[in-house]
């Protein structure tokens, strides 16, 4: 592979890194919202992050490895991904609490 090669591969690599992590939290997202809908309204924000990537390892990972093949992510960007999809799927499932709080809330007051 020529330099010029690596050199965009590398670059096209981190560009797209937040892109590929939003395809992973969409994959993982019913999967780990089913592990947490019933906790995670309870816990205080940070520890509902905590609990949220917790119980979401199992199903994250697995989506990462396949992501990263086929996008061609490089090996010493993976804990990069890692991170970002994490964080997009700790987002996604505080939002949804935030909706289905919110819900209950209107019900009961209708």
């Amino acid at each position: 592979m020529g330099l010029f090669q690596l050199i965009k591969q590398r670059w096209t690599s981190q560009t797209t890194l937040p892109q590929i992590a939003d395809e992973i939290a969409d994959g993982c997202m019913e999967a780990v919202w089913q592990r947490v809908q019933h906790q995670v309204a309870m816990l205080a924000p940070d520890e509902a992050r905590g609990y949220i990537r917790a119980r979401g390892i199992a199903v994250v990972q697995p989506q990462l490895t396949s992501a990263a093949a086929r996008h061609e992510v490089l090996e010493h960007l993976r804990p990069h991904l890692y991170a970002l999809a994490v964080e997009s799927l700790i987002r996604r499932v505080q939002e949804r609490v935030r909706r289905h709080v919110g819900q209950r809330q209107v019900r009961r007051a209708a």
